[in-house]
């Protein structure tokens, strides 16, 4: 069973969102205009290229995340750059929901059931490592049952002000180990830590 990798950008003060109308507190909203310094790209492409899948929860599929990368796909073929939304349609995907939904996209496993037994399925299920994006709730509710083996943490050179977090009181008694520490060139400070097992 490999580790699941829980990536998330941050905001300097710690959020994974914001509240604050105009806000900029990050440099990519996943979009086509992209501002990270070629070494940061190269990371996120060498991340796609080791993990053997994929965990998404419901609802950030249903909101179009595959059809997003895929569409990034087409418009980039052959690109370096863009090597991450092709390995994204490539790998093996785990949705993970309680409340079920028929699978509309290729390579990908619904897994159906209590947060908690579904995520360690997909994991006993995949070949190696998963990674693992979703929005602030999904990710809370993972670190919440112990589910993350490491968080890769993208913290954005700015402040959100007010928004959602990943952490809270429930995790105050957890420890992680730091990995790696990249600072890029466009300012984003890529931290790995690898989660501390008693």
């Amino acid at each position: 069973m490999g580790r699941l990798i829980l990536h998330m950008q941050t905001s300097i003060d710690g959020c994974v969102d914001s509240h604050v109308p105009g806000s900029t507190w990050n440099l990519w909203d996943w979009g086509p205009d992209w501002p990270w310094s070629p070494d940061l790209r190269k990371r996120f492409n060498d991340l796609l290229d080791s993990v053997s899948g994929i965990v998404l929860s419901r609802p950030m599929v249903s909101e179009g995340y595959l059809d997003h990368w895929k569409r990034t796909a087409d418009q980039h073929p052959g690109d370096p750059d863009h090597r991450f939304a092709h390995r994204i349609g490539e790998l093996p995907k785990f949705v993970i929901t309680e409340h079920g939904t028929a699978s509309a996209w290729p390579n990908t496993t619904v897994v159906t059931g209590p947060l908690a037994e579904s995520t360690r399925q997909a994991k006993a299920a995949a070949t190696g490592d998963l990674v693992c994006f979703g929005g602030a709730g999904f990710a809370r509710a993972l670190l919440r049952h112990d589910l993350v083996d490491d968080l890769l943490l993208a913290v954005n050179p700015g402040v959100a002000g007010d928004g959602p977090r990943i952490f809270d009181a429930s995790m105050a008694h957890d420890s992680y180990e730091l990995a790696e520490a990249f600072p890029s060139a466009c300012g984003i400070l890529l931290v790995h830590w690898a989660k501390r097992r008693r």
